[in-house]
């Protein structure tokens, strides 16, 4: 993951360094949530893009009533788009669309066709639901990929899956240029 390049001009650039310094959200329920990514598990588990739309939209909806912004809406695909730059590679998992409030997110891997890994989708769907609320809960209007943007992810990704406090490493950054990248070295280490 590397953070978006910190912008030129004065009011995205205030934005981009209020979002980088907001790593955290007020959580939500619990319980509920693991409930509803339980259901998102089992309908990925079962293949059917109707049943993995149902049960996003049910996570999604969930989501937006905790932070009491309007629910966007969720548009599920197959196999990801691939595009090919000078020898590398790059799939898209998932976007969100302003003008819209849609989210989108591919459920098939690009080359192979197989259903894409549960976590894997549940990231993504939760990435996209951040946008989101960068959007219709702060009242931005473009959302950057900022290192508070990243936690703010993180921290309901981990909630989702219950992942122990003590399990959960901090996500370490590395800064380049304009930008930031994590540091896997640090986050792969054992403790």
């Amino acid at each position: 993951m590397i953070t978006d390049s910190v912008p030129r001009g004065a009011a995205e650039r205030r934005q981009h360094e209020a979002s980088d310094a907001a790593p955290h959200l007020d959580l939500p329920p619990a319980a509920q949530l693991r409930l509803l990514t339980t259901e998102l598990g089992e309908a990925l588990a079962s293949a059917e893009r109707p049943a993995v739309c149902k049960a996003g939209l049910h996570l999604l909806t969930f989501l937006a009533h905790a932070y009491e912004v309007p629910p966007p809406g969720l548009t599920v695909l197959g196999s990801r788009p691939k595009k090919v730059y000078e020898g590398s590679s790059y799939e898209l998992w998932g976007d969100y669309t302003f003008a819209t409030q849609l989210i989108r997110v591919w459920m098939r891997t690009a080359v192979l066709g197989k259903v894409t890994s549960f976590r894997g989708l549940l990231n993504t769907l939760l990435h996209e639901f951040c946008h989101h609320l960068d959007v219709k809960r702060f009242g931005w209007p473009s959302t950057s990929h900022t290192r508070g943007f990243y936690g703010r992810v993180d921290d309901l990704y981990h909630l989702a899956l219950a992942t122990p406090v003590e399990s959960r490493k901090p996500l370490v950054w590395i800064k380049t240029r304009n930008a930031w990248r994590i540091d896997w070295t640090k986050l792969r280490a054992p403790k």
